[in-house]
């Protein structure tokens, strides 16, 4: 009885973490546990003080993009894509993934709010992005497998396969990609996967096992790391994926296998 009740349970959380169905809806070292890959403490949550947080990195955002748009040359829409890199970290770093942490995972959750109702892995990875002002289908992208997710928000330069590796491995691969922000699709899960100046590497995802629930936690030791294949993709270092971030270009869905 103890393993069906088992067995029933994983299956559910597998199936729910690329194929859901429900409702439609920093670059600089840091040697803190969010810093080392280590999990971290979870912060206390203020909804008011989240939202004016969002607003304040959007005015900061609308205001690179107008420097971007007024650059004269490659030169300088370099630089400020590489400013917008670090604010877009700072973001998801300081403020986004701290709010989330802690809140439910559920094969059907599609919450907009952290630490209210419950939130399957493809949702965490869409919610969490469109809170940081990335314009984007949340439902539709949150519903479709992992690769089919990293493959609308970043091209194929930036992606990376691999099979059969050890969790061990492939975290050492991960650290070899260098510094940055990426996301991961396994057999049966979506997450981000944070790559830290210091070799850190941080798993953040909605998890159905564990806590089951959004952490942060250092992917060497991850339970939810194993699978046959991964693929990653290093949105961060996309110039276009950067460049639809900075100037509010809505993204289009592409090659979906699961529609609304």
């Amino acid at each position: 009885m103890k393993l069906t009740f088992v067995a029933v349970l994983l299956l559910t959380g597998l199936r729910g973490c690329f194929g859901q169905s429900g409702a439609s809806d920093t670059a600089a070292s840091d040697t803190s546990a969010a810093g080392s890959g280590l999990p971290t403490a979870q912060a206390a949550y203020s909804a008011p003080a989240y939202h004016a947080a969002l607003r304040r990195f959007d005015v900061r955002r609308r205001q690179l993009a107008g420097r971007y748009r007024r650059a004269t040359t490659a030169a300088r829409r370099t630089a400020c894509l590489g400013e917008a890199r670090q604010l877009l970290l700072s973001e998801l770093d300081s403020t986004i993934f701290p709010a989330w942490e802690g809140t439910a995972w559920a094969f059907y959750g599609t919450s907009w709010e952290p630490r209210r109702g419950s939130i399957a892995c493809g949702y965490f990875v869409t919610t969490t992005l469109h809170d940081a002002g990335l314009r984007l289908q949340r439902t539709v992208l949150a519903k479709q497998a992992s690769e089919v997710l990293i493959k609308n928000l970043t091209s194929e330069a930036y992606i990376t396969r691999y099979r059969g590796l050890s969790q061990a491995d492939f975290v050492r691969q991960a650290q070899a990609l260098g510094p940055g922000l990426y996301v991961l699709g396994l057999d049966f899960h979506a997450a981000f996967l944070r790559v830290r100046p210091d070799g850190g590497v941080q798993m953040v995802h909605s998890t159905y096992l564990g806590p089951g629930t959004v952490v942060r936690e250092a992917a060497a030791s991850s339970t939810a790391l194993p699978s046959k294949y991964r693929v990653l993709g290093k949105v961060s270092a996309d110039p276009n994926f950067l460049r639809h971030w900075l100037l509010g270009d809505a993204l289009a869905v592409h090659g979906a296998t699961v529609q609304q």
